[in-house]
């Protein structure tokens, strides 16, 4: 059934979070088949590329153009800036033609690789809230998406697409429109710094109290910040996060992705300042889209910060969330001066 149309009937035996992801490609792309559903992998036909693999490397080396073995249907393109390879005299309008249908081809391709990612992601869900991504969003997404031709970015973009779906709202416009000219160096740049945020108060943020300790040790410097700030996604000036500022304030709580950094008074008489790069309300929307690893060292070395000024600190792994500002956790460490 490969390649046929999927009709709104047919989603009767599909989990309600891939039902949903089916309406929301037929909104953007006005029709859905299953390509769009399935993940493709070098795994799947390791065999049958081996060995056609050589011919097709000889056939584009001896002509100078990109062989495409898709399917069982051998093609021979040239770049797109080039225009497709054109066999035979033709016509100005049989070779506009034949490149907008090369441009087709791409654009369908890249928006296929791109559903693909949030159907394999949202196979195993169960649920997704009643709301739907909003219409104008669906409809930027995918005037996106069409152009998005690495797999580093497409990736990114079909967990966009995923992540929108689960949590309406999560991804604004703007955020949508910044994405569309960054590029994979700059992303991967921002997701090696957002390995580091943390969350305090209502702000996003990297502790950078020990600037020499993150070059040495995290291969993090100043100028990332510059670069990120130049982007929007973070503030360009260092800033501070204070705390213990009230006398009624003994506790706070500095939050990671499943882990606290969690702060006590005890001997801090005044407000402890913490040198911070901030993250703008962009950075914060796209942080959601990086898996951080848990960096015990990290969190000790901030946490010392704070017991050096007599605070005291300790690790924990976050097991309930009840809300915002309220959660359980299991002890890993207290952190000693």
């Amino acid at each position: 059934m490969s390649g046929e149309m999927i009709k709104i009937q047919d989603l009767a035996g599909l989990s309600k979070p891939l039902t949903r992801l089916i309406e929301v490609i037929a909104q953007g792309v006005g029709a859905v088949s299953e390509s769009y559903l399935i993940r493709r992998t070098a795994e799947a036909r390791v065999h049958e590329i081996k060995v056609i693999s050589k011919a097709l490397a000889n056939v584009g080396s001896e002509f100078g153009v990109p062989v495409v073995y898709d399917a069982g249907a051998v093609e021979v393109w040239q770049k797109p800036s080039d225009g497709t390879l054109i066999l035979k005299s033709g016509t100005l309008e049989d070779r506009a033609g034949a490149r907008q249908e090369f441009r087709s081809r791409k654009m369908q391709e890249n928006v296929e690789r791109i559903t693909s990612i949030p159907a394999a992601e949202m196979s195993g869900a169960t649920d997704v809230p009643n709301e739907r991504p909003d219409e104008d969003w669906v409809t930027r997404f995918f005037g996106t998406a069409q152009e998005i031709s690495t797999s580093e970015m497409q990736e990114l973009w079909g967990r966009i697409l995923a992540g929108e779906i689960k949590r309406p709202g999560s991804y604004s416009l703007r955020a949508l429109d910044f994405l569309k000219n960054i590029n994979k160096e700059e992303a991967g740049k921002f997701e090696r710094l957002g390995q580091f945020a943390l969350e305090s108060a209502g702000v996003t943020l990297i502790a950078v109290n020990d600037k020499k300790w993150l070059e040495e040790n995290r291969q993090i410097f100043q100028a990332d910040h510059f670069q990120m700030g130049e982007l929007g996604l973070m503030y360009q000036s260092d800033l501070a996060l204070r705390v213990f500022i009230e006398e009624k304030e003994n506790d706070v709580a500095m939050m990671g992705d499943g882990h606290v950094l969690r702060l006590r008074r005890g001997k801090v008489t005044s407000e402890i300042k913490l040198t911070i790069w901030k993250f703008t309300t962009i950075g914060r929307e796209l942080l959601s889209l990086i898996t951080k690893d848990f960096d015990e060292e990290y969190y000790e070395h901030v946490g010392r910060f704070f017991v050096s000024k007599g605070a005291e600190a300790e690790i924990g792994k976050v097991v309930e969330r009840i809300d915002r500002t309220r959660f359980r956790y299991e002890l890993i460490k207290k952190i000693e001066a």
